[in-house]
């Protein structure tokens, strides 16, 4: 049976920085997989496949609103209110996301949709036609692409963490177990130093064999080149070792130390506290054109979404982060079963335009400044910690923190300056909640009476009916 690649895989516009996706691409006009990677790979054939999987990466992301809007439901961030679409409540705030629904199985697909073109673009790279590229642009490309894979198998768990998820298979038919969180983890830091490896086969100045979206050119960094790719995989390294470090389950204390190195090179080299303020936008980003043929604009741009009152109201006096919170007309949920209403939103999350252009930080190096200071507190340097979040938080008009003196005390700083300098930015809240035991009555009021505090979400119903399941089965390997 021949397999069409998704239209996210068909459409390569290579303008000057243009990434440009169409989803009216009929099978009928798409070419298939095997028309694309069976054929020996030429430069712009290369440049198709490249255009298609980092699409799909964005895709993934945007494609459904589970990766940013559900995720930050269920970190206490924000609450939609959708009087004909009930669930963005009932099954976030008020009892278990079902499988089969958006948001049981959001944030799941398009992921693995991204793996598989990813895995394909690799396999292609094998047939190339000799002299199309020099050693070190496939060495560059590997480790990219690889690079990618990893980030996306990092959000997979991020958003599914104790349930698990499957690791694909070479064999796309090939239904793999699924693994255990610590097992993915450890696969994904694998996955990622490979890469750095592939990395290390080509020189700093070497430059990808095709065109990037200018998201990925035009935030401080040119990640077509090789030095600053070497940053990018050390970064999503960094994360995940911040992450394996933390983890409730199964913490392995020593990958704080490696998160510390790692997070440092994506850095610059730059000391605790010694990263400007003016660095912190700097990172590869998605980008939106809306009036072009983009399919996924920036979703957190939603007319439904307000600030849970909770994030809302706890910003400090004097925060310049409180200017990403404005006033909005009531949104009501009392006809949903939410205790609480909300007047409040982000400033991105109005249903503008320009709004659903902004930008998404992939991972900015604000964020890795502050999963510095995280991997520090695990790591039981408190004055690293403290000078990391100082170079935050004064960075908005707070004072400066003394240095801490408990691991408790540093983890509540670290909580408060993450959620309002990556408010509306993905899972990172939720992970954190869930991995200090805070995702929970004791910390969070309850938003419903039926409350079930959800730390994630259920494989998607056709995962579960490939295995002829109706509930998560049990994971393999480490928790």
């Amino acid at each position: 049976m021949k397999k069409y690649i998704t239209a996210a895989l068909t459409t390569a516009i290579v303008a000057t920085g243009a990434c440009k996706d169409s989803t009216d691409v009929l099978p009928l006009d798409a070419p298939t997989i095997e028309s694309v990677t069976s054929k020996p790979l030429i430069r712009s054939s290369l440049q198709t496949l490249a255009t298609g999987v980092l699409a799909q990466d964005r895709s993934g992301v945007v494609g459904t609103g589970t990766y940013l809007v559900l995720s930050a439901i269920l970190q206490r961030d924000a609450i939609r209110v959708d009087t004909s679409e009930p669930r963005y409540v009932q099954e976030t705030l008020g009892t278990n996301p079902d499988p089969g629904s958006f948001a049981g199985s959001g944030g799941f697909a398009g992921f693995y949709t991204a793996i598989r073109a990813e895995k394909s673009l690799l396999k292609a790279l094998e047939s190339a036609v000799e002299g199309s590229f020099t050693d070190e642009e496939v060495a560059a490309t590997k480790g990219f692409v690889r690079t990618l894979e990893g980030l996306d198998y990092m959000r997979l768990i991020e958003l599914r963490d104790t349930v698990g998820i499957p690791i694909q298979a070479e064999d796309n038919e090939t239904i793999s177990d699924v693994s255990c969180k610590s097992t993915v983890l450890n696969f994904i830091a694998a996955l990622l130093d490979s890469a750095n490896t592939d990395l290390q086969g080509a020189s700093a100045s070497t430059s990808l064999p095709f065109v990037l979206p200018t998201g990925f050119t035009s935030f401080g960094r040119d990640y077509s080149l090789v030095s600053n790719i070497q940053k990018f995989n050390r970064a999503v390294k960094g994360k995940v070792d911040v992450y394996r470090a933390i983890n409730r389950k199964n913490p392995q204390t020593a990958r704080a130390t490696d998160a510390i190195n790692e997070l440092t090179f994506a850095l610059g080299g730059a000391a605790p506290g010694a990263v400007p303020a003016s660095q912190f936008s700097v990172g590869p980003y998605y980008k939106f054109v809306i009036g072009g043929s983009e399919a996924t604009p920036n979703n957190v741009s939603d007319s439904r979404v307000a600030l849970n009152l909770m994030a809302a109201d706890s910003v400090r006096p004097g925060d310049t982060r409180a200017s990403k919170i404005i006033t909005r007309s009531t949104l009501s949920g009392t006809n949903q079963g939410l205790l609480f209403t909300s007047n409040k939103t982000c400033a991105k999350c109005t249903a503008t335009t320009a709004n659903q252009e902004s930008p998404l930080g992939i991972l900015r190096d604000e964020e890795l400044v502050l999963l510095r200071a995280q991997a520090y507190i695990e790591a039981g340097n408190f004055a690293a910690a403290t000078a990391d979040l100082n170079s935050v938080t004064t960075a908005y008009g707070n004072a400066p923190y003394a240095v801490f003196t408990s691991k408790a005390q540093a983890i509540s700083a670290l909580l408060y300056e993450k959620r309002y300098s990556l408010l509306m930015e993905g899972p990172q809240r939720l992970v954190d909640l869930r991995e200090y035991g805070r995702l929970n009555a004791t910390y969070l009021r309850k938003e419903t009476t039926t409350d079930p505090y959800n730390a994630a979400f259920p494989l998607s119903r056709p995962e579960l009916n490939a295995r002829g399941l109706q509930t998560n089965p049990a994971c393999v390997g480490q928790q």
